[in-house]
């Protein structure tokens, strides 16, 4: 088992403690949905809810068995770091920008395909042809997901 460093068990913490508080506020908004048309985020959300809780009691309960053990690991979390907050600020923006101004579909595809491009480039894996190829199955999978939930469960999304 990977050692976690002190700071990447703080932000778990905190990560667990927001998920909890954002499904308490889905649950909470919900309410003002019809029964119809609650029913669906109302399952989504409590799959979430459950998934938040085991994250947070792993976070909370969990104790750490040592130290990391060399600068090497050490150096991968601070050149980690740049790549999540760059998708941190890009889940706000989908959040809070794209999918209320493009609706779901655009916002989606665009989101996706900008934090594809940041993992590829901070990890080194950009190419040329690695990036047509997400950019083709993020297409495909936005419309089958767009697809699924307007013809399958008669969900129509913004």
């Amino acid at each position: 088992m990977k050692s976690i460093n002190i700071n990447q068990r703080l932000a778990d913490k905190i990560l667990s403690v927001f998920l909890l508080f954002l499904c308490g506020l889905i649950l909470w908004e919900i309410r003002k949905f019809s029964e119809y048309g609650a029913y669906f985020p109302y399952i989504i959300t409590i799959f979430l809810a459950v998934f938040s809780f085991v994250y947070f009691i792993k976070s909370w309960v969990f104790t750490l068995r040592k130290m990391w053990s060399s600068e090497k690991e050490q150096q991968e979390l601070i050149l980690d770091l740049p790549s999540f907050l760059a998708s941190f600020v890009g889940v706000l923006a989908y959040i809070f920008i794209l999918f209320p101004l493009l609706g779901f579909l655009v916002g989606s595809i665009l989101f996706c395909i900008s934090v594809t491009l940041v993992i590829q480039i901070s990890r080194a894996e950009a190419s040329f042809k690695l990036a047509v190829l997400s950019f083709i199955a993020i297409i495909v999978f936005c419309f089958m997901m767009y697809y699924i939930f307007r013809h399958l469960f008669h969900i129509h999304l913004p």
